[in-house]
């Protein structure tokens, strides 16, 4: 007993010091799990199109945006994968300048090669085109940068033995009580309602819970846990490519180089492409097939500039063990590691803070208005007691 008290004072406290947060993170959260949808739908001028036909190849965007538009140097491009997608172009606008130089995301039409607009990839605002990404800041460091995430990490922590203390707690100590885990009488008051409401959604979503925050303090910590999991097994950072340029070699053109990317991986779609390279780096390409956990999909590939070889390969078939581990974090913590049924449970799982806040809270107040009404009324009968003992 002594120890459940203890669990429940810690679930208590942090659900009542941090609940708007554990609330604010979890909805934030909910939100980017379907991120791109739901960016389409806030801005269908710029991430859709209704024409359809055949797309011009990504150097003729890229050509395009450069040279036919002048608006900077290309640094990645997100292909489109369905009719009535877009290219998506992550610009940066002083090509000599990479310090302090704005960088921009254009859109382009994928069938005509028209620019459909450009915003700024570091804008904040609650303007359609700005609010996920306002969203996602505030999930990844509350708008505060580096210091913001340590206090998101650290909540992702907290919150994470909010879980385990409220799953101490609600746990039955016998085996009968099982069913009550999980239980709700609607017969009851509403506090009685709240409360098996609150230790319900709980003991439910008390996985997907403990998934998605051990998932998202690990992914604020990556280069500690990176660290941590290379002891183990060996984690490779993204390598330098190993070319040195002489004076004679030019890089091929870029449609030749994703000719031969296409050519080597005829079973992957390309997803995006950084590049075009600097004097002693290559071009990196994200490639997906069916089933792939990421979004960008599960196969990383260095190209050499010059010969077009697949320098570094970075998939399944050539992930260590640690390797893979830390490739998972993301889809696990998203849920597109279980396809759209992952994502749809991910999403509800964000969700779960606001009840159990709302539920918690209700609980606790009316416990305090109950042990305050109990101790007047307890005063009450000590008086007249002793007024009946002078008597």
């Amino acid at each position: 007993m002594r120890d459940r008290k203890t669990w429940f004072s810690i679930h208590r406290w942090l659900g009542i010091g941090l609940g708007l947060w554990f609330a604010l993170v979890g909805v934030t959260g909910s939100v980017l799990v379907f991120e791109d949808p739901i960016d389409a739908w806030l801005n269908p001028g710029l991430l859709t199109t209704a024409d359809r036909g055949p797309w011009l190849a990504p150097d003729a965007i890229a050509a395009r945006a450069t040279d036919g538009y002048a608006l900077g140097k290309v640094e990645r491009i997100r292909m489109p994968l369905a009719q009535g997608e877009v290219y998506r172009l992550f610009i940066r606008t002083s090509p000599n300048r990479r310090v302090g130089s704005e960088r921009i995301e254009a859109f382009f039409n994928p069938v005509t090669g028209a620019l459909l607009g450009t915003r700024g990839t570091e804008t904040l605002g609650l303007s359609a085109p700005y609010v996920l990404k306002t969203v996602y800041e505030f999930h990844r460091n509350v708008l505060l940068g580096n210091a913001g995430s340590n206090i998101v990490g650290i909540a992702g922590f907290l919150l994470l033995a909010n879980a385990i203390a409220g799953f101490v707690v609600a746990w039955p100590r016998k085996r009968e009580g099982l069913r009550r885990l999980v239980w709700i009488n609607w017969r009851g008051n509403a506090t009685r309602i709240f409360f098996d409401l609150h230790r319900s959604a709980g003991a439910i979503f008390f996985v997907l819970l403990v998934l998605a925050t051990v998932t998202g303090s690990t992914l604020v910590y990556l280069n500690y846990v990176r660290d941590l999991v290379n002891v183990f097994s060996k984690v490779a950072s993204f390598p330098t490519i190993p070319w040195v340029p002489g004076a004679r070699d030019e890089p091929k053109p870029f449609g030749e180089i994703v000719a031969a990317v296409r050519s080597a991986y005829p079973d992957r779609a390309i997803t995006e492409i950084h590049g075009p390279p600097g004097r002693a780096s290559g071009y990196l390409f994200y490639l997906k097939r069916a089933g792939d956990e990421h979004r960008l999909g599960d196969t990383i590939a260095w190209v050499h500039p010059v010969t077009a070889q697949i320098l570094v390969e970075r998939s399944d078939r050539t992930r260590s063990a640690g390797e893979t581990l830390m490739h998972w974090l993301f889809p696990l913590h998203s849920g597109t590691a279980f396809g759209t049924a992952g994502m749809v449970a991910m999403s509800a799982t964000g969700a779960m803070p606001i009840l159990l806040v709302l539920t918690g809270l209700w609980v606790w107040l009316r416990k305090r208005r109950g042990e305050r009404i109990g101790r007047e009324r307890r005063a009450a009968r000590a008086a007249v007691a002793v007024s009946a003992a002078g008597e």
